[in-house]
Parts: structure tokens; C-alpha cells; sequence
């Protein structure tokens, strides 16, 4: 509970009045010892304690009725928001998410989460008397003041928008505020929905937080409005890439949802150019990708277009963009040692270049490795001892920048390692015995099911030799002795991928199962995403904004926008003369949500007070204005009292003389 006119609470003081004059009422009688007095103290000593007690009674009523009134004057707010001892407030600064996830809605299906706290933050600035709105919004960053809180819905810097939120990063610029304003006893506000990736809880930037509030200069109480209830299963789709494959154009989708609730049909609807067509997608488990094949009919150059899928909870998940130009073709590059037998030449060459999709494989001695072209390389399979500088300098830069690299066995040992991950010694299985497949991801990276959820024949997979895989690295797939088949590791934008068998009859039979073909063709489909990463973008980024003089237009059919929040909305824009799809963050997708244990972690020590919104319907109040129920419980306090204070009817005796019985 917190006082709005905390200095009225100094009347508290009244409440002493009825005790002291009580005591001067004692003070006005002398006490004179009369004999006869004794007979009428001893008929009267058993009735004393009654006595006293009534009177302590009605002594209490009265001062609790001060109470009740000062409290009442006092104007005081009620509400898991603010707690006890919030007191007089001069400034609130709100901290507000405005990344897509917030555009959920549950009951209320046109009331989003965003709308709901604006108005939940309006309505509880009226009653703080006057007090300053300053904001900070996750779109632009920086700290406003906002004239009227009835306007902060209307905002533009309160719309909703497709660029994700930095809690810890608008944590650090309200505390710059305050340092620089110094605003006075000042609340912070943090309304979001408490999405893990925008928390980012392990931040070192946590600590630095938690340290700066504690000094002196920081009359700061942090306030989080959790709107972290889920009512309704969401589902999203997203745009994985878009590319010409020999006159058409091929879409690779991803559809999630958060709750799997059996097998089901999602409506897809895909406007190409304008053109637009709708189809059923089978839809089974939380995370399924598929793919959508358009025809181009001779068109040569590039073009654009949307993916939408019917709405559900979050309207702002169900749309995906994609812009695409000319077909080039899809370079890969095979870097073998001088060792390398011809069947495992001629089986890695095949299944990079099997004829279709205009591939191009380039084979490359490790000491002309100098000699690729890595800004046109979609993949590089290095059969080689590890690279060491400068190429392996260049292929890392490779690989930051969005590109792939498979390492596959070298005939020699080496202690060089790339991107923290080294080859161990060739071991080799115990005679009449093999290598074979335990365990495999089967919804990520090379191995994973086919479209129609059918597993690929791992476990037909049989080894006679194999390297162990040194570094730190997620595994793919793993033999029965939880030995890696398949390690990733991710490096920024791109991937770095070891193998630790060969597709080759001296090792292994990944070229009878075509298992080889497989994770090479899909490397290769992933690693070519990178040449068409020009065409997309990302809503609040670098990558999604003019350069220079750029001018940038919408040009897309999905909506028009609003031009003032074009940093921060997903579509696809004409910029000068480029074309790029600007589409969410992909961490916007994620159903992860902060933990309680993770919060307190994150604010130990910060004295932070939380309100859970469950239902995120906007009918909780951040406040409650309680004087009413004061005054109704000074009135009852008096009403109290009067009773009290009503003296026992006497019961009369009878004066008439008693009848006298007859002689």
C-alpha cells in the first residue's frame, strides 16, 4: 500500500487524543476514604473487570476511528503493484516491450498485451497526483517524457512493432537517466512478458545493474508487470529462405506452435507479386519446416512477396517475407589432400555436383586453398589436415559472415584446430565389429527427418573406422559409445561442421545409404541461404535500414504501415535500388519464458516487486484507491463505540407492600 499525501499521516498523532483525555478525566475526581464506602467497594468488586474492559473498548474504538480517518485523508493505493510504504512518487519511468510478442492477446482477442498495460499504466498515473511519465520504449532506446498519460496509447513510440526488446540494455539507459535528470524520488516500471530471449537472464550486464541501484544517488523501486499469461496456442510461420531452382522459385517454410495438441491443417496462403494461393499444410509436433514450389514462367529477374497463415493469437507471427533476385549459380568448393583414394574423391565430388539445381563443385589442393573465392562459396568441404593462417583467418571470416564448413578426416595427424574444435586419432572397431548410429537429431542440421516427417536410415549406418572430435560442439548424431558422428559448432552468422568418418568402403558405408549425399546437399542448401542474405533483413537492425542516400519505400501487398515505425516493421521496402524482405527476429518465436527463479536471480537484491498479469485481459488495475474502506470501517469504529457507551436497562423493583397472610 502507498500514501499519495504521505504527509497527512503525521495526523496519526490524534490517535493518542482519547488516551490523554481519558488520563486528565482520572486526574478531576479525589479519592476520600469514607468508612462506609467499604460495603459498596465490596458489592461492587466482581463487576469491576467487566467494567474496565468495556471502557479499554470503547477507548479503542475511538482511536482506531482517528486512524481510520487520517488514513482515509491520506489518499491510499492498494495493489500487488505498488506494496507497503510506496509514499509520494515524483517520477515514473516505464520501461516498455514493444517486440511482436506483445502483440499477443487471450480473452480479449482485440485487446494485445502492449494495449492492455498502456491503459493498466494510464489509469494508475491519474491516481499518483501529478507525477512525471517518462519512457523508454525497446524500439528507439532512448528516454521521453509523455505530456498526458491518457495519450500513451496513441503514441507513436508506443506502437506495436517487429523488432525485438533488450531488458538489461533498457534497464542501463533508465539508470543513465536518473543519474543525469536526477528526478527525485523516482518507480521503474518494467511491463513485458517476460520472453527469456529479451531478459537474456545470464547478461553480465545483471550485475552491473544490480550494482549501480544500490548507490545513494538512486531513490529507485523497480516494479516488474509481468504479462506472462497464455490462454490460447499460438502458431507462427517463417520465411527460412527464398531462391530460384531452374524456373521456379523455391520457398523453405518453418511452421511453430506452442502447445503440440495433436495432428492438425494449417491454412498457408503465399502472395507472390500479388498473385496469391492458399493451401493445406499436415501439421504434427511443435516445429516443422516444409517447402513451396511456385513457377516462375520464364521470369528472369527478381521479385518478392508473403506468407501468412490463418490468425491465431498473435497476429503479428502469422505474416513472413521474402525478396529474392536472379539465379547464380550454387558454388561449392572440395579441398582434399594429396592422400585422398579415388573412391572418396569421386563419391564427395558426385554428391556435391549430382547434375541438378545448377551446382558447381571446384576441387582444390590445400596448398591453393589462397585460391578460393569465398564471397561466392555456398559451402567448402575440407578433406585436409586443418587449416592453419592466413586461410584459416579467411575461412574463418567465412564462416562469422554466414557461411558453412564440413571437415572431413585427413589421412595425417595434426594438432590444429578451427573454430575450438581438433581431430583425435583414428580409432578403429574391434575385429567382426562396427561403429554404429545411437542417437540423432531428428528435427535439426543434416540428419534431420525429410518434409513429410519420414527419419532418415541411421541406423543402418556401420563404420570401421572413424576420429574422435575434440572442442566444445553439439552433436548431431552420435555412435553407441555417445561418441560424435556428426559435431556442429555456431559462429555467428555461420556453422562449422566435422564428420569423423569418410564415404568410403575403407570406412564406413555412408556412400551405400547415400547418407553422404544427404548432409551435403542440405549443408549445401543451408550454406546458399547466405548469397540470398542480401534480400532480407531484420525489423529494428542495421541490416534493414537505408544507406546513404537511400530512399526507402513499402512495396509489398501484406499492409501499408506507418511510416514513422518503418525501422521497426517487417515487410518488404525498396531501398534505392535494393529490394530486401525486413521479417521479426527469429528469437521472437521462441515460447520460452523467464522462470521466477531466473528473474530472482537476474534482480537479487533490487527489492523489485512483481505483478503477475495471468490473464493479460487489461480488467487488473496496477492500483486501488482504499480511502473509501476507511471511512466505512471510522463509521463502524463509531457506531462501535456508541454501543459501548449505551448503559443496561435497570430491571424496576416493586415498591407495594408484600401481602400479609391471614391469622
Amino acid at each position: 500500500m502507498s500514501f499519495l499525501q504521505q504527509a497527512m499521516l503525521w495526523g496519526l498523532l490524534a490517535v493518542s487524543i482519547p488516551v490523554i483525555i481519558h488520563l486528565l478525566n482520572r486526574r478531576r475526581f479525589r479519592t476520600v476514604e469514607w468508612g462506609a464506602m467499604q460495603f459498596l467497594l465490596k458489592a461492587t468488586k466482581e463487576s469491576r473487570g467487566k467494567k474496565r474492559l468495556k471502557h479499554f473498548l470503547i477507548l479503542l474504538m475511538r482511536s482506531l476511528a482517528i486512524a481510520a480517518l487520517v488514513f482515509a485523508i491520506a489518499r491510499p493505493l492498494a495493489g500487488g503493484f505498488f506494496g507497503w510504504g510506496g509514499g509520494r512518487v515524483e517520477t515514473v519511468i516505464l520501461i516498455l516491450d514493444r517486440s511482436p510478442s506483445m502483440e499477443r492477446a487471450e480473452k480479449d482477442i482485440t485487446l494485445s498485451k502492449r494495449n492492455a498495460v498502456l491503459n493498466q499504466v494510464a489509469a494508475a498515473m491519474k491516481e499518483l497526483d501529478g507525477a512525471r511519465l517518462v519512457l523508454i520504449d525497446s524500439a528507439t532506446g532512448t528516454a521521453q517524457e509523455v505530456p498526458s498519460p491518457e495519450v500513451l496509447p496513441e503514441l507513436s513510440f508506443t506502437a506495436p512493432t517487429d523488432a525485438s526488446s533488450d531488458i538489461p540494455g533498457m534497464l542501463a539507459i533508465a539508470l543513465d537517466y536518473i543519474k543525469e535528470a536526477k528526478p527525485g524520488r523516482n518507480e521503474i516500471w518494467v511491463a513485458s512478458d517476460l520472453q527469456k530471449d529479451n531478459w537474456n537472464p545470464e547478461d553480465n550486464r545483471w550485475e552491473a545493474f544490480r550494482t549501480t541501484l544500490k548507490e545513494a544517488e538512486f531513490q529507485s523501486k523497480l516494479r516488474i508487470l509481468a504479462l506472462n499469461g497464455r490462454e490460447r496456442n499460438d502458431l507462427a510461420v517463417r520465411v527460412i529462405s527464398a531462391r530460384r531452382e531452374t524456373g521456379d522459385l523455391v520457398i523453405d517454410l518453418e511452421l511453430n506452435r506452442e502447445e503440440d495438441t495433436g495432428p492438425t491443417a494449417v491454412t498457408v496462403t503465399v502472395d507472390h507479386m500479388g498473385a496469391r494461393s492458399g493451401s493445406e499444410v499436415a501439421f504434427n509436433g511443435q516445429t516443422q519446416r516444409f517447402q513451396r514450389r511456385l513457377p516462375l514462367a520464364g521470369a528472369t529477374g527478381g521479385g518478392h512477396g508473403w506468407v501468412s497463415i490463418t490468425d491465431n493469437a498473435n497476429k503479428r507471427n502469422n505474416v513472413s517475407f521474402y525478396a529474392y533476385g536472379k539465379e547464380a549459380p550454387v558454388r561449392s568448393f572440395l579441398v582434399v589432400e594429396n592422400s585422398t583414394d579415388t573412391e572418396t574423391l569421386k563419391s564427395l565430388t558426385k554428391a556435391l555436383d549430382p547434375g541438378f539445381a545448377n551446382q558447381e563443385v571446384t576441387v582444390r589442393n590445400p596448398n591453393l586453398a589462397h585460391q578460393i573465392n569465398f564471397d561466392s562459396a555456398s559451402l567448402i568441404v575440407w578433406k585436409a589436415p586443418l587449416p592453419e593462417p592466413p586461410v584459416s583467418d579467411q575461412m574463418f571470416e567465412y564462416v562469422q559472415k554466414g557461411g558453412i564448413v564440413l571437415f572431413l578426416p585427413s589421412s595425417d595427424d595434426s594438432k590444429a584446430a578451427f573454430g575450438g574444435l581438433s581431430w583425435d586419432p583414428v580409432a578403429e572397431a574391434p575385429k567382426d565389429k562396427y561403429f554404429i548410429i545411437d542417437d540423432w537429431e531428428r528435427s535439426d542440421g543434416a540428419f534431420r527427418d525429410s518434409l513429410d516427417g519420414s527419419p532418415l536410415p541411421m541406423d543402418r549406418v556401420r563404420a570401421i573406422k572413424r576420429r574422435g572430435i575434440v572442442g566444445d560442439y553439439t552433436a548431431l548424431a552420435s555412435w553407441q559409445d555417445d561418441e560424435p558422428l556428426l559435431a556442429r559448432r555456431v559462429i555467428e552468422a555461420g556453422q562449422v561442421l566435422f564428420l569423423s568418418t569418410l564415404p568410403s568402403y575403407t570406412w564406413s558405408n555412408l556412400e551405400q545409404t547415400a547418407l553422404h549425399l544427404v548432409a551435403l546437399q542440405r549443408s549445401l542448401k543451408e550454406g546458399n541461404t547466405r548469397m540470398g542474405a542480401g534480400f532480407f533483413g531484420t525489423a529494428g537492425e542495421d541490416s534493414a535500414r537505408p544507406v546513404g542516400e537511400e530512399v526507402r519505400s513499402r512495396i509489398d501487398s501484406y499492409a501499408d504501415g506507418d511510416p514513422g515505425n518503418a525501422d521497426y516493421e517487417a515487410g518488404v521496402y525498396r531501398l534505392g535500388e535494393r529490394t530486401m524482405a525486413v521479417n521479426r527476429p527469429a528469437m521472437e518465436d521462441s515460447l520460452e519464458v523467464l522462470t521466477n527463479a531466473e528473474l530472482e536471480t537476474a534482480l537479487t537484491d533490487t527489492g523489485y516487486t512483481l505483478l503477475e498479469d495471468k490473464d493479460a485481459s487489461g480488467d487488473s488495475s496496477l492500483s486501488r484507491p482504499v480511502w473509501r474502506a476507511f471511512l466505512i470501517a471510522m463509521l463502524v469504529f463509531l457506531i462501535l463505540e456508541a454501543l459501548l457507551c449505551l448503559q443496561p436497562k435497570r430491571v424496576e423493583t416493586s415498591t407495594a407492600p408484600s401481602p400479609q397472610t391471614p391469622s
